[in-house]
């Protein structure tokens, strides 16, 4: 098919009689608008894993995001330009980009599609929430990698959080209150999550009033991400 006959059908030919059959994307369910869209955009990487899409599950289809006839972006005729189409729906999200800490999507420095594949990826647990259609790997942590390359290993030795849960048990992805997007202002309250139990902590940590030692743990473990020398993450 070509023109009007691809999208519409057979029917676009003769718009005028309503005895031939026209496919109407105004009025038809969100389900076939995008099998319509699939018939020519199911192949390559980008779409490939459309049928497990979030945004699919959730009635999303290709025309809640792009327009075929009255596009504002010349490429991916998009109906907005990121990250204002995002944000239509992830109100959360945009909350978070405009927090003191954040990534710099608002500054055009990062897009959300340099991190998440919209048309889908499926979606995988990573500790106590799903990653959302992340690129590049399943538990999200690679596509953190593709800026954060110093951060990635392989170590001798690994920090058990960041192998097991990976880059979220510390860090808020999209943007926090507190500094490098950390969960927690105070750091040693962010390592006592895990280590409580953990033999030999210092005094000074486990004291309530300890604002003379902001910080502790790390002043000494400083390889938090991993280290090639000490298992302590000493150096």
């Amino acid at each position: 098919m070509q023109g009007c006959e691809a999208c519409h059908g057979p029917g676009a030919e003769h718009a005028d009689d309503p005895s031939k059959s026209l496919f109407d994307f105004k009025t038809e369910k969100s389900e076939a608008i995008t099998a319509r869209c699939l018939t020519c955009h199911a192949s390559g990487t980008e779409h490939i894993s459309a049928s497990n899409s979030f945004h699919r599950q959730h009635d999303v289809n290709c025309t809640s995001c792009h327009s075929m006839h009255h596009a504002t972006t010349q490429e991916h005729l998009l109906i907005k330009a990121e990250p204002a189409l995002c944000y239509s729906c992830h109100l959360q999200q945009k909350a978070q980009f405009d927090m003191p800490f954040h990534h710099r999507v608002n500054e055009g420095l990062v897009t959300c599609t340099d991190c998440h594949n919209q048309h889908g990826t499926g979606g995988v647990l990573e500790g106590d929430h799903l990653v959302r259609q992340v690129r590049t790997s399943s538990s999200g942590d690679v596509v953190c990698f593709k800026c954060h390359v110093d951060k990635q290993g392989p170590f001798v030795f690994e920090h058990a959080a960041v192998r097991l849960e990976g880059c979220g048990s510390c860090h808020i992805a999209h943007g926090g209150a507190n500094a490098h997007m950390l969960k927690y202002s105070n750091v040693d309250l962010l390592c006592l999550q895990c280590h409580t139990n953990s033999p030999g902590i210092h005094a000074t940590v486990m004291d309530a009033n300890q604002s003379h030692y902001e910080q502790a743990c790390v002043n000494c473990h400083v390889k938090i991400h991993g280290s090639n020398f000490d298992g302590l993450l000493d150096r």
